[in-house]
C-alpha cells in the first residue's frame, strides 16, 4: 500500500508542476501579446507623426512660429514614444524571463521527486518536451522583446548602429544552442 500512495503522491505532483509550467507558458504568451498589440499602436502612431511632420512642411513659410511649435510638440511625443516602446520592451523581456525561470524551478523540482522515486517516474514524460525544442522557444520569446528594445533604443538615436546588435544576438542564440547541451543546471 505505501508504494501505491507514492506513486499516486508522485502523479500529483507531477501533474501539479505540469499545470503550472502551462500557466506561465501562457504568461509568456500573454506578455509578448500585449507588447506586440503596444508596439504596433507606437509604430503607427510614429508614421503619422512622419505624415504629420510632412504636411507641416507645407505650412511652415506662413507660420514660422507656429510650426516651430508643433515640431516641438511633435519632438517631445516622439521621445515619449520612444521611452514607452523601450519600456514596455525592458518589461516584457523581464517577464519573459520570470517565466522560464519559474518554469526552471518547477522543472527542478520535478526532477527532485524524480529522484526520490525513480522506479515510480520512469513512466512519466518531460512536462516540457525535448529539450531542443524548448530552448529555441525560450530564445524565440526573450528575441521579440529585446529586438523591440533595439529597434526603439535606435529610433530614439541611442544606438548608431541596430545590425551590430542584431548580429550580436544571433551570435549569442547560435553559441547558446551549441553549449546547451553541455551544462548541467542541478
Amino acid at each position: 500500500m505505501p508504494e501505491k500512495w507514492m506513486k499516486e503522491e508522485v502523479e500529483r505532483l507531477y501533474d501539479r508542476i505540469r499545470a503550472k509550467i502551462e500557466h506561465e507558458d501562457n504568461l509568456v504568451n500573454q506578455r509578448i501579446m500585449w507588447m506586440i498589440t503596444l508596439q504596433g499602436l507606437l509604430f503607427t502612431a510614429y508614421g503619422f507623426s512622419l505624415s504629420a511632420e510632412a504636411t507641416s512642411l507645407s505650412a511652415s513659410s506662413s507660420n514660422p512660429e507656429a510650426h516651430r511649435m508643433f515640431i516641438s510638440t511633435l519632438t517631445t511625443l516622439r521621445q515619449a514614444m520612444v521611452v514607452v516602446g523601450t519600456g514596455s520592451s525592458f518589461a516584457t523581456l523581464l517577464g519573459v524571463i520570470a517565466a522560464h525561470r519559474a518554469i526552471r524551478d518547477d522543472e527542478r523540482t520535478l526532477r527532485r521527486g524524480q529522484d526520490n522515486y525513480k522506479s515510480e517516474l520512469k513512466t512519466f514524460p518531460n512536462p516540457i518536451g525535448r529539450r531542443v525544442t524548448n530552448i529555441i522557444g525560450i530564445i524565440c520569446s526573450l528575441a521579440f522583446p529585446f529586438l523591440g528594445e533595439v529597434v526603439w533604443m535606435w529610433i530614439g538615436k541611442f544606438l548608431p548602429n541596430p545590425l551590430i546588435v542584431v548580429i550580436a544576438l544571433v551570435l549569442m542564440c547560435v553559441i547558446g544552442i551549441v553549449l546547451w547541451p553541455f551544462i548541467d543546471f542541478k
